[in-house]
């Protein structure tokens, strides 16, 4: 079994992904991490003998800050702030979600900012490890404090509690790698665990943070991630399907207008089609439309913004996000500092620039399909058949790129521009972080798509295109997208005749998301 272990400081948007779809590697703390957890706690533990006063460790919560709670209730006030804030509804998240933001989650308390045990800490990572899962709803979150009634639901699966009624159900892999839903007392029984019973702050350091919509904007941005770097190979294909002209792409032009990501994606464009035999074939025709013309400037735009989002998402990864916040003080004790870190502003605007981009890569995707099934831009045979009006060939492929693409432009009002006050107004301006996470999930899955059905009309109209100017595809096209053609070619064959094309789109979705045509990564 492979193994990762966590320090606090070295999660990002791809290790996250990748952590939270594969069930079989171990999570385990550094020492070092291991260290600060503890060391923390007995401060904590230290400062509370001196009986100071602490928001939410010995007062109550959000407006109700002002009053103190008694030393013999900081238990109960902790186990009923976790039964009360577990008010989500709607439905499901997938378990990879729920994952990785328990991973987020244990990442976040390794910093050793939030006072927790080390029973507490311990008990996540096996949970993780045993795969025992909390059942968490999509919605209940406005994203400040946090995601408080979503990972109120992944913390009342690990507490004690002598109330059978209020123990939540949870998602098991038993030893037949099948998933079954079981009590949370029952699951953790079942893999030798032990609930844990809460003492000071510690729920209030499991459930104030925007893990779950971190761990659903990162997951949609590598989705992103992956969808873009084959588009590349997707437009390099459309290129060539129309013999179109490669001056748009000369380094002097992007020399001019040094945006970093232009600078980039012309420099891989250039890579992308070097030697090919169909281009700049047409003589006469000195330049493309725009969904050709442009795409460096638009794709190198959206890859700046999708870099600054990867930045922020995997920077709040790494991030100590509860609040009270605990230092080191001046002696044996903590220092206690109420901040903001639990609001989810970072993660809702990246999630709404990263949208904005791919929604826009989407649709110049989108926009060169379109030219290429149509006789009068393409120069090939319409919709892509060899006996059209007979056959549809690849029309309706069109309609579903332009479906995509017009619900993912629905999508793009940010949702971190909305806010509704809560909790009395203490809480007056809010995130809506996972507004903007789960929409942005949305346009990034409408994004594969469009990029898929590119890349199986493109090799399509290559097809064609080599028919028509009497080169084989081996021959005439570029060695970057020669490679992609042929693994597409594996498992979607040139279509002769009409048949259904969904199953030929899907299995390219899956190509993209297997990473079995992520021939450029070493490139961006």
């Amino acid at each position: 079994m492979n193994k990762v272990t966590l320090t606090g400081h070295d999660l990002n948007t791809s290790i996250l992904s990748h952590l939270s779809s594969n069930f079989d590697i171990e999570i385990e703390l550094s020492v070092d991490a291991i260290g600060r957890i503890k060391k923390c706690r007995e401060g904590l533990e230290n400062t509370l003998k001196r009986d100071r006063v602490i928001y939410g460790i010995n007062t109550g919560f959000g407006s109700l800050s002002e009053i103190k709670i008694d030393a013999d209730k900081l238990e109960q006030l902790q186990k009923n702030l976790i039964r009360s804030h577990t008010a989500g509804t709607g439905e499901l998240l997938p378990i990879e979600f729920v994952r990785g933001a328990m991973i987020l989650r244990l990442n976040t308390l390794s910093l050793g900012h939030s006072g927790v045990r080390i029973d507490i800490a311990n008990l996540i990572r096996d949970m993780l490890n045993n795969d025992i899962y909390p059942q968490i709803p999509k919605y209940g979150s406005v994203g400040a404090s946090g995601d408080l009634a979503l990972l109120s639901a992944m913390a009342l699966a690990m507490i004690e509690d002598g109330d059978s009624e209020y123990q939540p159900m949870v998602d098991v892999k038993v030893s037949d790698g099948t998933w079954t839903e079981m009590k949370s007392f029952e699951a953790l029984k079942f893999k030798g665990l032990k609930p844990v019973k809460l003492q000071a702050k510690e729920g209030l350091a499991l459930n104030n943070g925007c893990q779950v919509s971190n761990s659903v904007s990162g997951h949609a941005l590598d989705v992103i991630k992956k969808a873009f770097s084959v588009s590349l190979l997707a437009f390099g294909l459309s290129l060539q399907a129309i013999n179109g002209n490669t001056s748009a792409y000369d380094s002097r032009v992007h020399d001019v207008r040094p945006h970093p990501g232009q600078t980039l994606i012309s420099d891989v464009i250039r890579k992308v089609i070097s030697g090919s035999k169909f281009l700049d074939t047409e003589k006469t025709r000195v330049q493309d439309a725009y969904s050709f013309r442009c795409f460096p400037q638009v794709a190198g735009s959206a890859y700046d913004i999708l870099k600054l989002s990867d930045q922020i998402l995997s920077t709040e990864m790494n991030s100590a996000t509860d609040n009270p916040l605990l230092f080191e003080g001046s002696d044996d004790t903590l220092d206690s500092i109420s901040g903001g870190n639990f609001h989810g502003a970072p993660i809702a605007h990246a999630s709404d620039i990263a949208s904005v981009a791919a929604v826009d890569l989407a649709s110049i995707s989108e926009r060169r399909v379109f030219r290429l099934i149509t006789n009068r831009f393409s120069g090939l045979p319409s919709f892509l058949t060899s006996d059209p009006g007979v056959s549809s060939g690849l029309m309706i492929a069109q309609y579903t790129a332009a479906n995509l693409v017009s619900h993912a432009k629905s999508m793009c009002f940010p949702g971190s521009v909305d806010t509704i006050p809560t909790c009395e107004g203490q809480e007056d301006h809010v995130s809506m972080a996972p507004v903007s996470a789960f929409k942005l999930l949305e346009i990034a899955e409408n994004y594969l798509s469009v990029v898929a059905i590119e890349i199986l009309t493109a090799c399509q109209a290559i097809t064609f295109r080599a028919m028509e100017d009497k080169i084989n595809e081996n021959e005439g096209l570029s060695e970057l997208t020669k490679k992609a053609f042929f693994a597409v070619r594996d498992v979607v064959p040139f279509l002769y005749t009409d048949e259904p094309i969904s199953p030929h789109i899907r299995n390219i979705e899956n190509m993209i998301h297997d990473g079995k045509l992520d021939f450029l990564a070493p490139l961006l």
